[in-house]
């Protein structure tokens, strides 16, 4: 029996540790910001594939590096911040979402002036 509430209050320790440690974890890039990254990401991920690489001394490494410079974020901070959120699948979701409705009404936007012209 006392072996049995040892163990039983090891892992309840271990798991309190794991439950508040994780809500005090801060996120690398913040929900709002991380959803326009995600946002251009995909958009630079599509003109790359049928514009960019047309020209053949494009080095797409230093393009995503341009990439993280205008966000003002570096590869590292993005790659934790990937990392964290993939341990949140919810506020992935959320951000994925967001980042959905960016990209939707940028097209708006540009069928919009495609049509005026």
């Amino acid at each position: 029996m006392k072996k049995n509430s040892i163990i039983l209050a090891t892992l309840l320790a271990l798991f309190t540790s794991c439950v508040f440690s994780s809500c005090k974890e801060k996120a690398p890039i913040e929900k709002k910001k991380m959803s326009q990254i995600v946002a251009d990401y995909y958009m630079l991920e599509g003109t790359s594939k049928h514009e960019l690489r047309e020209v053949k001394n494009l080095d797409m490494n230093l393009v995503y590096v341009d990439f993280l410079n205008k966000h003002n974020v570096t590869a590292a901070v993005f790659d934790s911040a990937v990392s964290y959120y993939a341990k949140r699948p919810l506020e992935f979701k959320e951000i994925y979402e967001d980042a959905i409705k960016i990209v939707n009404k940028k097209l708006e936007v540009l069928n919009k002036e495609l049509e005026e012209n």
